[in-house]
Formats: structure tokens, C-alpha cells, sequence
């Protein structure tokens, strides 16, 4: 998969060289649906405004946050963010392309993985900051990145 890596750009490709270490191995980090449920799926995509991402090196497997919805999947669930005020997803489907990837990502190698701590920042086990979503939201609110 680190050859992957090198196929990428920007932010995605950033990102995933960060968080490999902490990924399990993955062919794809999508969920694979039959022609069926891609129907579904997209149907619910449209009719919900849902942000969808289908290339591989998406952010966020929402085929399989509705797969899980489908099934009653307790990981699938959303709420608003307290930091943005905005509708957020669960951190169960982010892929290691995503900037908070955590240990709470089904993706995610265990034990290994940052965790979130009460001041919203990912911290590796060994104790250091590797995101702030706080002090990201604050800079996005100002017009940085």
C-alpha cells in the first residue's frame, strides 16, 4: 500500500503518509456494494445531500456508514460538531487519507492509532499532538488551512 502513496496529491497524499503507520493493510479502504445496494446507496446520497467522495482515496468510506446504517451498526450514527457547528460522521469509516484519522477508524491498527483527548486534539499513545481540531476550525475560520 505504501506504493499507493506516491499515486496521490496534496492534502489526501499528506495525510495517508501520516497515518499509514497507524493503518491497517488494505487493498481498498471502501466498502464494496452489489449493483443493488449502489442503487440504494446512491439514491440516499442524493436524496440526503450526503458529502460523497467515490474515489479511492476518499476521506470517509460513507458506502460503508450506509451500509451500517442499513444494518442497524451502532458506528453509524452523526452528530454536530461542537467545535464547527457542523453535521459530522462518525469516526468509525475515516480512511487514513483523512487529517483526524484515529483509533476509533475500523481502519485503524489497534493500540497503535492516535486517540482523542477531552481538548479535542489527537495524541499518539505516546503522548504527542498530532492534530487540533480546535485550533484547525479557529484557522479555517480566520481563512487559513
Amino acid at each position: 500500500m505504501a506504493d499507493q502513496a506516491t499515486l496521490l496529491d496534496g492534502e489526501a497524499e499528506q495525510n495517508y503518509r501520516k497515518n499509514m503507520q497507524w493503518a491497517k493493510a488494505a487493498k481498498s479502504y471502501q466498502t464494496d456494494l452489489t449493483p443493488e445496494q449502489q442503487k440504494q446507496f446512491e439514491a440516499w446520497v442524493a436524496q440526503n445531500k450526503v458529502p460523497y467522495d467515490p474515489s479511492p482515496e476518499a476521506d470517509y468510506d460513507m458506502r460503508g456508514f450506509w451500509l451500517g446504517l442499513q444494518n442497524g451498526d451502532p458506528h453509524a450514527e452523526t452528530a454536530v460538531n461542537q467545535n464547527d457547528g457542523m453535521l459530522h460522521f462518525s469516526d468509525y469509516w475515516k480512511t487514513p487519507y483523512h487529517r483526524s484519522f484515529s483509533a476509533e477508524s475500523k481502519f485503524a491498527v489497534p493500540g497503535k492509532a492516535p486517540s482523542w483527548n477531552e481538548k479535542d486534539q489527537l495524541v499518539t499513545p505516546d503522548g504527542k499532538v498530532i492534530f487540533d481540531e480546535r485550533a484547525f476550525v479557529k484557522a479555517q475560520k480566520r481563512g487559513g488551512r
